[in-house]
């Protein structure tokens, strides 16, 4: 018996919220480490933008945006959102750093939803009584738009202030800066725990 099947069960007995999210948002939160992971593999194997010390930074990265795509889906979105666009500026601001073009931002971050639609054809979430869970997965696709969006809204903020404030191109990042970007995804991605334990908890 899965997870998400115990959660239906125990909210029908007990009349309480789900303990974990069911149908596609639960397919979603399932898979989330696998996704996250495929994700990050797909990065770092597409090409050499992720170069010695940036490497280490890229799972951390994938798993923290891949926590919030759940909450994305849910009736908490709101709560997720502001986290999940901070998390994707931060990624196409790091991008930029790296040295890659807005193209390329765009590339890494459209990867996520290459990586989403591959596995649900390997293994389909179970079909609803009305079919493909439609909805879910429009508002799964808004969420990666908003997510590329941001990623570029972070490369090209943080090119304009490399011009503005310095010479134009941004500076690689440092072994103070890849730590600071490290502590700034775990926060991200705690704060998105502490939100989705409230709302599994009903």
């Amino acid at each position: 018996m899965t997870p998400a099947r115990r959660g239906a069960s125990d909210s029908r007995t007990s009349g309480r919220s789900p303990a974990v999210p069911v149908g596609f948002t639960g397919w979603i939160d399932e898979r989330s480490p696998g996704i996250a992971e495929r994700w990050a593999s797909g990065l770092l194997t597409d090409g050499d933008s992720w170069v010695g010390d940036t490497r280490p930074v890229a799972r951390p990265f994938c798993r923290g945006l891949v926590s919030f795509l759940p909450g994305m889906l849910g009736p908490f979105r709101a709560q997720i959102l502001p986290l999940w666009s901070e998390g994707a500026e931060l990624f196409g601001s790091v991008a930029a750093r790296r040295g890659l073009s807005a193209g390329e931002v765009i590339e890494e971050f459209q990867l996520l939803r290459e990586v989403i639609l591959r596995m649900m054809f390997e293994r389909p979430p179970t079909r609803a009584e009305g079919g493909l869970p439609l909805r879910e997965i429009l508002q799964l696709n808004r969420a990666v738009d908003i997510g590329v969006t941001q990623a570029s809204v972070g490369h090209t903020d943080l090119l304009f202030f490399s011009l503005i404030h310095d010479s134009g191109v941004p500076a690689p990042l440092g072994a103070d800066d890849l730590i600071e970007v490290c502590d700034q995804i775990r926060a991200l991605q705690a704060e998105g725990q502490r939100i989705m334990g409230h709302t599994r908890r009903g």
